[in-house]
């Protein structure tokens, strides 16, 4: 029995707790976060909308005409910056958010200040107007041209995607000059093997010059020696020596063969005693 009661719990606890967690999962269904859009949404940009209207409206009072439509059509681009700035921030890092922060602030005070002076009519005024003329013509045209020229180049260039182009331009520079090495090398290696071939084609080459010189050597060596063997059979000295001058060669004598000397008719006996 006892055992029986404590499975009955067991199955009674069991259920329990997937009650519980049936409990906590329709609560976190059922909870509703703070939304970033909806009013504030709203409300950002009507605000962004009468800062634009209050900035052109300045611009185009304080300079008439072409000038001031045109300077109040960049006012507008300083809102729509200031605005897109804003917006950015909070879903970008580093640099880039960084950036995006200090130009949305930068434009949106500048947008802010200008605003309340057309809103409250401080050109109007005789004890403001002749500052504000003068402010709005020799410091306001030259800090919002300048301020959206440093947005429109700094922005961009501190987007983290420039960092990711730049490492992918660094190792495609790195292959290139690699590639460049490595045909570099093969050239200086085909121009070394070049080299190579060139002197074994010039040592095969004089090579085969100096067998042919020493085979042209031998042969003439074998030719003038049938040349002295042909002058030194010839017994006639004078067809000899004019043979000789012929060949541009010195006398010479034929070849001294082995004869027994005749002797004389008279004056001397077998004994070498005179006959006298």
């Amino acid at each position: 029995m006892r055992s029986l009661f404590e499975f009955g719990k067991a199955i009674m606890r069991g259920q329990r707790q997937e009650r519980a967690a049936a409990d906590l999962k329709a609560e976190a269904a059922n909870m509703k976060l703070p939304s970033d859009a909806g009013y504030l949404l709203f409300l950002k940009y009507c605000l962004f909308v009468l800062f634009g209207y209050y900035n052109a409206r300045l611009f185009i009072v304080i300079r008439p005409g072409f000038e001031g439509l045109f300077t109040a059509f960049f006012a507008l681009a300083g809102e729509a910056t200031a605005l897109y700035c804003i917006n950015t921030f909070p879903r970008t890092v580093g640099a880039h958010k960084w950036s995006v922060g200090i130009f949305g602030a930068l434009l949106t005070a500048f947008s802010v200040t200008h605003a309340t002076i057309s809103f409250f009519n401080l050109d109007q005024h005789a004890a403001a107007s002749h500052f504000i003329t003068l402010y709005c013509e020799k410091i306001a045209f030259p800090l919002l041209f300048s301020l959206l020229l440093a947005a429109a180049v700094v922005i961009p260039l501190t987007h983290w995607r420039k960092k990711a182009l730049a490492a992918r331009a660094k190792a495609i520079t790195e292959i290139e000059i690699s590639k460049a090495e490595v045909l570099t090398e093969t050239a200086a290696l085909q121009a070394a093997a070049l080299t190579e071939q060139a002197r074994l084609d010039y040592l095969t080459q004089a090579l085969a010059i100096e067998a042919e010189y020493v085979d042209k050597v031998e042969q003439y060596a074998q030719l003038k020696m049938r040349e002295s063997k042909a002058l030194e059979g010839i017994s006639d000295p004078k067809i000899r020596e004019e043979i000789a001058r012929l060949l541009g060669r010195s006398s010479i004598q034929p070849a001294e063969k082995a004869q027994i000397k005749e002797l004389p008719a008279s004056g001397w006996n077998i004994r070498g005693n005179s006959s006298h």
